[in-house]
């Protein structure tokens, strides 16, 4: 169950979300900065530059609204794919190059790109109770990888799972470094958002920014 004033702040958010996905290129600059502004106060990033932010903060608003439900939903989407998976991992660094040429010189696709290919990328999935330390599928050595052995985590929903992990500020807000979210477990940066057509968590060591 959400508090009161979560309860508010929530239907906000998702109505600033609404207004987002719905509105004419005439209206869209202003409801942007209303939208920008609400999403903020909930210790989100709204920014339409960053990684797959509007789809990522959707996915968010969507899953901590199931805490006021009496429904029990596990994902933010449907059934996950095979994160343990060669498949897996050639679609998430395709996604991560493509982002990170969408950025430019730097940015947190960058980073994890980077992250990627030294082998200090951990991706999560909490709905499938699994974490698996990515792989480059493109390094030799890694060529007759078709899938690796992940970990066993518990099973949760994505609030509570991101609610134990993402680090907030004395003013409740998410916290963030070098434009990532801070992992309150072990300091490392942090990502939560789609890769391909479902949600994932990310995490990659401090050390990996600029």
């Amino acid at each position: 169950m959400v508090s009161a004033v979560d309860s508010t702040r929530l239907v906000s958010a998702q109505y600033a979300l609404k207004n987002l996905r719905n509105s004419d290129d005439g209206e869209q600059d202003a409801q942007s900065s209303s939208a920008a502004s609400i999403l903020s106060s909930y210790g989100l990033d709204s920014s339409s530059a960053s990684l797959l932010s509007n789809q990522a903060l959707s996915g968010l608003l969507d899953t901590l609204s199931s805490q006021s439900d009496t429904t029990e939903e596990t994902g933010a989407t449907g059934e996950s794919a095979d994160i343990t998976s060669a498949s897996f991992m050639s679609m998430l660094k395709q996604q991560l190059q493509d982002a990170a040429a969408a950025e430019g010189e730097s940015g947190k696709a960058h980073d994890m790109l980077a992250a990627l290919e030294a082998g200090t990328l951990a991706i999560s999935d909490p709905t499938q109770g699994v974490s698996v330390a990515a792989w480059d599928v493109d390094d030799p050595e890694e060529a007759d990888t078709e899938s690796k052995a992940g970990e066993a985590i518990d099973v949760s929903g994505w609030s509570d799972f991101l609610n134990a992990h993402l680090e907030r500020g004395s003013d409740g807000a998410f916290v963030k470094e070098n434009g990532s979210y801070v992992d309150q477990t072990n300091g490392g940066n942090a990502f939560f958002g789609l890769i391909g057509s479902n949600y994932y968590y990310l995490n990659w060591p401090q050390a990996a920014a600029k």
